[in-house]
């Protein structure tokens, strides 16, 4: 995809410097995903957005960042590799400074698109700086191997340094601290960047036009539908009047969808016509590349709606603050981390990733069947806690071959896009199940609250009974006002952790059945080899 690489007499030296930039701009791109997912209440409340507009703000900006990066990855070709890291880190700056002042709620999801589109530039120039910075032997796995930490890493630090920010300094400095680390991450990579000369860059960028488009569109649209279904918003005293609302029959949402499997059917197609494909479905053919792709997907797919789904419990029924909250998540990350160490010494040589990988997803499939005994009146030592340990052992125990997983096999000239496509299924997954939980949460809330409508008006009516006082006289009225107050709240916050635990059923069916199909795959090999042998 890229050029070739001019060496100078102080390669180690500017090799490291060029890690260090990657690895700062890798940081930033990460973080920016759950550093914003702790401030969203407090976004939402600044920016009086509504229950429907909220994950929109966490899907702007991880729906731009999958569904462009192929055509990021074309656009390094027109660019050069130089020029789009610098201009990708702009670009992201910019737009995180914008998003930082934005005064509503439309122009913040504005420019959190454009900052995801930004991101999906710089993945991919990423990936491909390392891919010419480091083209052989044990500092290329190195190299590859800290990206891949980092990317762990930086998920667990934008929660804490998400919360940090929100309370000292307020949640508009969570997309500022972008500025300072694009900056850096500029100066750092300023002298050091690897000079290329591209070769047929005009003929290249044209290639697979249709494929790029294709491929997009079916991401775009088959989020989009997904994001259609939870339009519900309904008003006042949860299942005394319902608004108008979206539902998934309805014919924009289905249309949507359709939309977006049929633009999928498309570019599988076109990908397997096409004389030089956007994304070769030779990446695909590899049983265990396979599986590290399902598995990035179903991981991102888990972490961030459990993280969004956690954030608002405890922050809402806990009444944690935003660094609380951040340090809430802080046994998951340690979690995740001592495990991937484990595994890394002691269950890749037994297990190898056809093992840990649905290893891993079955672990967090039961994080998540624990996650559904949330209740209004549980501790965070009762659920919250062996749950967020739990999930970050099955986290951790899929990091350490999912990447590896992920690339093996894969030319030198096409690792950058190998590494490239994990990343942006982690996005895509990320957009889908905050879209699908964001989903769930509003129809499960809906259908509880208009199940139990008739049970809240038998207790009004038995309270006026009880005051000997009529609905229209002024002790009635009192006496409906203050029993409408107390049992709506009451039954607000039962809906919603009803919608909670039921969501987390859903993301333990999503995991396990993930998990499942791994392991059925991983046996079927077994068998395979065992019968060749």
């Amino acid at each position: 995809m890229i050029d070739t690489l001019t060496h100078t007499p102080r390669t180690t030296t500017r090799h490291t410097t060029v890690l260090v930039s990657a690895v700062i701009t890798q940081l930033m791109i990460v973080l920016d995903l759950t550093v914003v997912a702790i401030a969203l209440p407090h976004m939402q409340a600044d920016l009086a957005m509504t229950t429907t507009q909220r994950p929109w703000v966490v899907t702007a900006y991880s729906l731009a960042f999958g569904g462009l990066v192929l055509f990021g990855g074309r656009l390094i070709d027109v660019l050069g590799l130089r020029r789009a890291y610098r201009i990708g880190l702009i670009g992201f700056a910019a737009a995180s400074l914008g998003a930082g002042l934005a005064p509503s709620f439309s122009v913040l999801v504005v420019a959190r698109a454009i900052q995801g589109g930004f991101g999906a530039l710089l993945a991919p120039t990423l990936m491909a700086l390392v891919n010419v910075t480091f083209p052989r032997g044990a500092g290329r796995g190195r190299a590859f191997a800290v990206l891949g930490a980092t990317a762990g890493v930086g998920a667990a630090a934008g929660l804490l340094i998400g919360g940090a920010l929100t309370d000292s300094l307020g949640w508009r400095w969570c997309l500022y601290v972008n500025v300072a680390i694009a900056a850096v991450a500029f100066v750092v990579g300023l002298r050091s960047l690897p000079p290329t000369v591209r070769h047929g860059s005009r003929s290249h960028a044209t290639d697979d036009a249709l494929g790029l488009l294709l491929g997009c569109g079916a991401i775009f649209s088959f989020v989009f539908g997904l994001l259609l279904g939870c339009g519900a918003i309904f008003s006042f005293v949860f299942g005394l009047n319902q608004a108008e609302q979206h539902d998934w029959t309805t014919p924009s949402t289905l249309a949507w969808l359709g939309a977006g499997a049929v633009l999928g059917i498309c570019f599988v197609v076109r990908e397997a016509r096409a004389a030089t494909p956007i994304l070769p479905l030779w990446l695909l053919s590899s049983p265990a590349r396979a599986a590290a792709y399902l598995t990035q997907f179903s991981v991102g797919a888990a972490q961030m709606g459990a993280i969004l789904y956690l954030t608002y419990y405890f922050q809402g029924f806990l009444g944690y603050s935003p660094l609380r909250t951040g340090v809430a998540f802080l046994p998951m990350a340690g979690a995740l981390m001592v495990t991937a160490v484990f595994a890394g010494r002691f269950l890749v040589a037994r297990l190898g990733a056809r093992g840990l990988l649905p290893l891993g997803l079955a672990v967090q499939a039961v994080a998540f069947v624990v996650f559904t005994g949330l209740t209004v009146d549980s501790s965070y030592a009762q659920v919250a806690l062996p749950s967020l340990m739990i999930f970050g052992v099955g986290e951790g125990l899929t990091m350490p071959v999912v990447f590896n997983a992920g690339t093996r096999g894969v030319p030198d000239s096409l690792s950058g896009l190998a590494s490239a496509t994990l990343g942006a299924l982690q996005q895509i997954g990320s957009s889908f199940g905050v879209a699908l939980l964001a989903a769930y949460a509003t129809h499960a809330t809906t259908n509880y609250a208009t199940s139990r409508a008739a049970a809240l008006k038998a207790d009004i009516a038995g309270a006026l009974a009880q005051a000997h006082a009529t609905p229209t006289s002024p002790a009635g009225q009192d006496v409906v006002h203050q029993l409408t107050n107390q049992l709506a709240n009451q039954l607000a916050n039962q809906a919603q952790l009803s919608a909670y635990s039921g969501g987390f059923a859903l993301l333990a069916w999503l995991a396990g059945g993930a998990a499942v199909l791994l392991a059925i795959g991983a046996l079927v090999m077994w068998l395979h080899r065992t019968q060749r042998s």
